[in-house]
């Protein structure tokens, strides 16, 4: 076999298992927002984009990551975020979501993932006294 077609499977395979040992919240956040917001814009439409699915699991994925360090950071006596009763209660809707994604800066958007970004928009959005 020659070297170079050796070099180039062990590239490709080196490349698919990384992406398959990265988390669906490892996405680029800015890149998670820009579709989100397209998708909004689509309404009822957005149900049938190949890129609905995918982007609700990374956000889930995310979701959770930054929901448990928050409750190991309660657990130590230093909350990362606070949410109300009622506010936990009422929940979010993907236009809220989106609307906390918009508000961390595009730069700061642009090198973090989207667990990342929505810690920080968490901690915007309900800090701690």
């Amino acid at each position: 076999m020659p070297v170079s077609f050796r070099l180039s499977v062990a590239l490709a395979l080196s490349a698919l298992s990384v992406s398959a040992s990265a988390s669906p919240g490892d996405v680029n956040a800015d890149a998670f927002y820009r579709d989100a917001k397209e998708l909004m814009d689509k309404g009822m439409r957005a149900m049938f984009d190949k890129r609905t699915k995918p982007r609700m699991a990374q956000l889930e994925a995310a979701a959770a990551d930054v929901r448990a360090e928050n409750e190991a950071a309660t657990k130590r006596g230093v909350p990362l975020y606070c949410v109300s009763d009622a506010e936990r209660k009422k929940g979010l809707d993907a236009k809220k979501i989106v609307q906390m994604l918009g508000r961390v800066p595009e730069a700061q958007r642009k090198r973090l993932t989207l667990t990342r970004a929505w810690r920080a928009a968490l901690i915007r959005e309900y800090p701690c006294a």
